[in-house]
């Protein structure tokens, strides 16, 4: 009996070292995966309106230091939608690159428009040190219209208020490939796969 407990200790053994190192091998490769093919930019959704359509437009909005703010629309500049949460922390982990952003990027307006009760909006803003060089807004309204699901989210609007690029914005390089695909003129790296696998269905 105890010869037969050592021998299926020692199977059982052996099988858990096999499935960690399968587990190793699989998280290596996965790393490779990833290195090859790059940042792909923001992950644009299907949802919403399109890549180079004109954005809804609203007037009339007002933002955290009591500024009129209207979205999309003819402007002299082009435009940077961030759509967020109170409660969002990747959101949170953003504001130091977005403040840093809205310094140097002279060019463009950038508004953060997020969804709450006033009471989240006022801790929100209370801990996150947001002066005057971005606007902060309560749009719920904005994102049902741009067909916001999750945040952040972040919309890339010429000054004629056509979007040149849209998706989920994890972290600062996909908030800055919004930027480059407004110069670059096109979305995204992932834009360009999906436009290769569609000429290859096609063809």
């Amino acid at each position: 009996m105890n010869v037969f407990l050592l021998t299926m200790t020692v199977l059982l053994t052996a099988s858990v070292v096999g499935l960690l190192l399968m587990i190793l091998g699989l998280a290596r490769e996965i790393g490779r995966v990833q290195v090859r093919l790059g940042p792909l930019g923001a992950r644009m959704m299907d949802t919403g309106p399109k890549i180079e359509q004109v954005g809804p437009t609203f007037h009339g909005l007002t933002d955290h230091v009591g500024r009129t703010v209207s979205v999309a629309g003819h402007r002299d500049r082009p435009q940077l939608l961030l759509f967020t949460a109170p409660g969002c922390s990747t959101c949170k982990s953003l504001l130091p690159g977005m403040k840093a952003m809205a310094r140097g990027e002279g060019d463009v307006d950038i508004v953060m428009i997020s969804d709450g009760t006033p009471a989240e909006h006022a801790e929100f803003l209370a801990g996150a040190g947001i002066g005057d060089e971005l606007s902060y807004i309560d749009g719920r309204d904005v994102g049902i219209a741009y067909q916001v699901g999750t945040t952040p989210f972040g919309v890339m609007l010429d000054e004629h208020g056509k979007i040149k690029a849209k998706g989920l914005c994890n972290h600062m390089a996909q908030v800055e490939s919004l930027l480059n695909a407004l110069e670059s003129g096109t979305p995204s790296l992932q834009h360009l796969h999906t436009q290769a696998a569609h000429k290859r269905g096609v063809a």
